[in-house]
């Protein structure tokens, strides 16, 4: 039988950061209050950039609230979205962060954010005092290849009307909290297109 005022105090130790990782890695309060000493806390203005095309990414951000987009500016000028996030999740330039080159990409808010950010250098010395955060390294390197894939596949074997229909039913969140200009570079079709 489980003891309900130390389930409480259990859950009451957890912020929305650790509350997501011991989702995927069982923590203990130890680990749990190291996690939270290692993460900052930092506020961004909607329209700010977090990260900038040119700069060597050297941090994760545990998004608390707000939204996020990452993008490109492509050959002809255009900003083409890669990515988009409202919810608490984590986000990162990952290529330039594994390879500590100049990231091609723009994070930027879309609305007031709030994250909990980690350096890299940082990372490595938790993950050496907590072993068991390689797993969710390892989950959060996954997901991001797995979105990437997904998104890949779609642009090159859907028509448009068939990658709004996937977007409605796996991200409907997109289509309804997205400025239309974000959501129509996202599904790669035109802003006038989506909107008929």
């Amino acid at each position: 039988m489980t003891d309900p005022v130390a389930d409480h105090n259990k859950r009451k130790k957890m912020t929305p950061l650790t509350e997501t990782i011991n989702q995927i890695i069982s923590l203990t309060n130890d680990e749990k209050a190291a996690i939270e000493k290692a993460f900052g806390s930092i506020e961004i203005s909607k329209g700010d950039l977090w990260i900038k095309e040119g700069q060597t990414c050297d941090q994760v951000a545990f998004v608390l609230s707000g939204k996020l987009r990452s993008y490109y500016i492509d050959d002809s000028g255009n900003e083409v979205t890669c990515f988009l996030l409202s919810k608490p999740d984590f986000i990162t330039a990952y290529n330039s962060f594994l390879t500590y080159t100049p990231t091609i990409e723009h994070i930027t808010t879309l609305e007031d954010s709030v994250m909990r950010v980690i350096s890299k250098e940082d990372l490595e010395s938790l993950s050496a005092e907590i072993p068991k955060l390689q797993i969710l390294r390892r989950m959060i390197a996954e997901n991001i290849f797995l979105c990437m894939e997904k998104r890949i596949a779609m642009l090159q074997s859907q028509s448009a009307q068939e990658r709004y229909q996937h977007i409605m039913q796996e991200q409907p969140d997109i289509i309804l909290n997205y400025p239309l200009q974000h959501t129509a570079s996202y599904l790669g079709i035109t802003p006038q297109h989506l909107s008929r």
